[in-house]
């Protein structure tokens, strides 16, 4: 039987300890010049640090490094993976080709972890990504909870999950929030990197996150994603669910943690269902029931 992992993103080295206590076997951490969407950005003094006191507490340590990239971008990416390759890393998170070509060439590819986000979605991605020696891959969160079963089966590499925290749906390249107020003629300094925006659409109404940061301008859905009466039937398919804490606090990682902590030790639909009843106020079950219209065709 598989032994499911439980990641999360820390917000901070201090809280890693405490967060280890909780159940986290994984922790995902990266730096605002190399990653998108982080909770944090660690910096290179940061990470050395975290790793440090993940390996101490005997816990894995994932580096996200999937930025789009630019040329421009490769020389920084490649002196990156040098600094990552003299760490004690577990995994190396990964959305464009160009880092898979970089890594490679670093002999580092074992480590190598696929999550672009929505394109993982047939039983044929980790096969063919198994044939490349990368470590695992992770699977669209657009997809329903049939689909991430027949993936998972006989899967060759490590398979993964981001099964709860907000979900990114939109990412442009282009200052959105910038040109916003530049059109509009008002000050927008405030508005970068801030992430209490909220954007309505005009038929909607529901609220979706976005935030503008170097790397563009990125929206959410409006609820987060929860999977907890769902851990049952995952913990039997993952080896790894991503809980992602952005938007969030270290005190939500560990209420999180907590609750699939305890549904990975004992199966308790009841406890389930109560827990999906307290957060359904501002979480969903996105699409493990619902066949998404974003196909990709």
């Amino acid at each position: 039987m598989i032994q499911l992992k439980l990641a999360v993103t820390p917000f901070n080295v201090s809280s890693i300890k405490q967060l280890s206590k909780h159940g986290a076997d994984v922790f995902i951490i990266g730096n605002e010049e190399y990653a998108n969407r982080l909770v944090h950005s660690f910096s290179m003094v940061e990470i050395t640090d975290a790793v440090t006191e993940i390996k101490q507490e005997q816990k894995e340590v994932y580096i996200s490094v999937n930025l789009i990239l630019h040329n421009a971008d490769i020389k920084p990416v490649s002196d990156f993976l040098d600094f990552i390759a003299k760490l004690d890393v577990d995994g190396i998170i990964f959305a464009d080709l160009g880092i898979y070509i970089i890594a490679k060439k670093k002999g580092l590819e074992s480590k190598l972890i696929y999550n672009p986000e929505t394109l993982n979605t047939s039983s044929y991605d980790p096969i063919y990504w198994g044939k490349k020696n990368i470590k695992g891959l992770t699977i669209s969160r657009e997809i329903t909870l049939e689909d991430i079963q027949e993936i998972c089966e006989d899967s060759p590499i490590e398979i993964s999950l981001i099964g709860h925290g907000h979900l990114n749906m939109f990412h442009s390249r282009r200052p959105l929030i910038e040109n916003f107020f530049k059109y509009t003629k008002e000050e927008y300094e405030t508005f970068i990197n801030n992430r209490n925006l909220r954007i309505v659409e005009e038929i909607r109404n529901e609220a979706y996150p976005i935030f503008q940061d170097n790397h563009g301008t990125h929206i959410f859905r409006e609820k987060a994603l929860e999977s907890y009466k769902e851990m049952t039937i995952l913990k039997k398919h993952l080896d790894v669910f991503f809980i992602d804490g952005i938007f969030k606090d270290t005190n939500y990682l560990l209420d999180t943690l907590k609750n699939y902590h305890a549904l990975l030790e004992k199966d308790n639909l009841e406890f389930a269902e109560k827990l999906t009843k307290i957060y359904q106020k501002d979480h969903d079950s996105g699409f493990l029931y619902k066949k998404t219209v974003y196909d990709k065709y």
